[in-house]
């Protein structure tokens, strides 16, 4: 389960974890009542992976956690590679972590996140058939449609000439045949199109059924319904694992 962004670098795992924050974040008590073994991990410069506060105390300075975050993206490009392979790694330990561990061995994987959470599983997905379920709300947006409209592009998203090739279509198109769920929202920026990318892609599954949009009026913070469904959604999923 990967946290948001939210502009709020000191919520990281303790939000999913259902410590701090908004309750429509707490997913991992939520899906643990119905019997899921969760793991939730902080994003680099998030929570206790900030280098000048842990825990969930801000920092009384705003731009220090805003500077860490930018750096560790200048770094990373001027040493030719970028953050959102840190990220990549960084989930990727994390599933290594939760199907080594005695209660999860040998069990069905599932990937799960809102917004910048929703970004990392659009990424790490496609190149990790460990995860036979994966679930992205308020984050599938093409890159085309987020220039056209002078949307925000989140600092791990900033990989240097993906778009001359690449747009986030293509990844999606690569978790095929195993199953996905996206979310969006009317006016929810962040998912702008993701009804369209919805219906290019859905013919590209094996089973086009094994891709499930859900859209909803109201913007990008999730809500009762959009919660209720995401949890739904995964244990009808696991139910009908052999």
């Amino acid at each position: 389960m990967h946290h948001q962004h939210n502009g709020e670098r000191h919520l990281g795992k303790s939000e999913v974890a259902g410590i701090a924050g908004d309750e429509f974040q707490y997913f991992c008590p939520a899906l643990a009542k119905k019997g899921f073994v969760t793991l939730a991990p902080d994003s680099i410069c998030f929570e206790d992976r900030r280098k000048n506060m842990k825990g969930i105390l801000e920092d009384p300075d705003p731009d220090n956690e805003w500077l860490q975050h930018y750096n560790e993206l200048c770094y990373r490009i001027l040493g030719g590679s970028s953050l959102m392979k840190k990220v990549i790694e960084d989930s990727s330990i994390a599933i290594s972590l939760l199907s080594n561990h005695d209660l999860a061995k040998d069990l069905t994987i599932g990937i799960l996140g809102h917004s910048y959470g929703g970004n990392t599983v659009i990424f790490h997905s496609p190149f990790d058939e460990r995860i036979q379920l994966s679930c992205s709300s308020g984050a599938v947006c093409s890159y085309k449609t987020k220039f056209e409209h002078d949307t925000g592009i989140e600092m791990a998203e900033v990989i240097p000439g993906f778009t001359q090739k690449y747009d986030v279509e293509d990844l999606l198109k690569m978790i095929n045949p195993r199953k996905l769920l996206i979310l969006s929202a009317e006016s929810d920026q962040y998912a702008r199109d993701a009804k369209e990318i919805y219906h290019e892609i859905r013919s590209d599954f094996d089973d086009p059924n094994a891709i499930v949009l859900k859209h909803y009026e109201g913007g990008h913070p999730l809500d009762q319904q959009r919660f209720d469904d995401i949890i739904h959604w995964f244990v009808q999923e696991f139910e009908n694992i052999p």
